[in-house]
């Protein structure tokens, strides 16, 4: 008997799909209007997508629409989330990544990508944007950035920069919306002397990293608060006795700061700054009770801060409050908070005042806008080293 070979495994598959949504002879799904086509498809989970996206050349192209991917985080009943599995104690980094789909009814689809970059015994997840993610590998004594859409099981690899061993690294990794172009920030941290050096790398743009001229200080608390959106990163510091908002133009690859919410006292211990609905947030009572949750609705502009929400978890253990990470706010507005020391969600109703526990059995939990497009298409033809994970 002749092995099957991967077009033939294809080709089944597309007909097996076609006969479970309803595709024969006679009726064609592109013979749909293109919005109740989008309704169909915006309730499909993204590996339903990407098998759909096999049946024929028309869906290709029309799942292939970056439209497509911003209005299906828009609209779907799914938040996709990612996240890490596998933890090295030798290395202290995990090995791969999991795609995690929570809807608004509780359903949660976990996918696992195994990495299979050679020479590397870990990564840590910097941070996501536009649907792609980018890894901090340590290959060789060397920390190596990578570039990938787990969806499509594509990456690269960024430029290496040799530093030792007993250094430390921090990136940010965000999408300059003047220029459309990905930068990664890079903030290398050396104990002896203490001191910091800043470099940054546009993909497609630069060869090598280069090196910022800036106030160093300014990137405290860079990794654990900032934010990537509208062009800028956006952190909390304490700088003077004092703290503020300070933000990274990734455009002009300055520094500046945004007002917080008038009569607001920040705190870093207790506040975080988050991208909810693509406006600028910040929650504000970590660990407590008592949750606020504020937005900025619209950009740069203070006065359109806004109390947007109270979560009153006060029924949840307190020992449980304290570990609560808000993660991301549902379609039907369900929040989904992380548990930093286990591997599940809690999904609280704020109407219903009820919590539901989901286990996802993986760690470092962030949200990731889906992407659909090939990374040289997402990269719009940048880097051209791309291999498979």
């Amino acid at each position: 008997m002749k092995k099957r070979t991967r077009m033939g495994a294809v080709i089944e598959e597309q007909k097996t799909l076609k006969h479970e949504i309803g595709v024969s002879n006679q009726f064609h799904l592109m013979d749909l209007p293109i919005p109740v086509l989008h309704e169909i498809l915006f309730r499909l989970p993204i590996n339903s997508i990407m098998k759909v996206k096999l049946v024929c050349r028309a869906l290709y192209e029309l799942l292939s629409d970056p439209d497509f991917a911003v209005n299906y985080t828009k609209i779907s009943t799914f938040a996709t989330l990612v996240g890490t599995t596998n933890f090295c104690k030798d290395t202290c980094a995990f090995d791969n990544l999991d795609l995690v789909e929570v809807s608004d009814s509780h359903e949660c689809i976990r996918t696992t990508f195994k990495t299979k970059i050679r020479g590397v015994s870990g990564f840590d997840l910097v941070g996501a944007c536009n649907g792609l993610l980018c890894l901090s590998a340590w290959k060789w004594r060397t920390d190596v950035v990578y570039v990938c859409n787990p969806i499509m099981g594509e990456y690269m690899a960024l430029p290496e920069c040799k530093i030792e061993q007993n250094e430390n690294s921090e990136y940010g990794f965000g999408f300059c919306t003047s220029t459309n172009n990905y930068k990664v920030l890079k903030i290398v941290w050396k104990p002896f002397p203490v001191y910091k050096e800043v470099e940054i790398f546009t993909i497609g743009i630069d060869e090598t990293w280069r090196g910022l001229a800036i106030r160093k200080i300014l990137f405290t608390n860079f990794l654990n608060n900032s934010v990537a959106l509208n062009g800028a990163f956006h952190w909390f510091i304490m700088d003077n006795g004092s703290s503020r908002i300070c933000t990274f133009d990734l455009g002009e690859e300055k520094l500046g700061q945004l007002s917080h919410p008038p009569g607001l006292l920040l705190n870093l211990y207790c506040m975080k700054l988050m991208s909810i609905n693509n406006q600028l947030s910040l929650v504000d009572g970590l660990g407590s009770p008592v949750v606020a949750i504020w937005k900025m609705k619209e950009y740069a502009v203070a006065e359109s801060w806004t109390k947007d929400m109270v979560l009153d978890i006060s029924f949840i253990s307190e020992l449980q409050c304290r570990s609560l990470e808000p993660v991301t706010i549902l379609q039907n507005g369900d929040m989904l908070f992380s548990h930093l020391s286990t591997d599940y969600l809690l999904l609280y109703n704020p109407i219903k005042r009820k919590v539901t526990q989901i286990r996802v059995g993986c760690h470092g939990i962030i949200t990731c806008a889906p992407s659909f497009l090939s990374l040289k298409e997402a990269l719009m033809g940048g880097h051209q080293s791309t291999m498979n994970l």
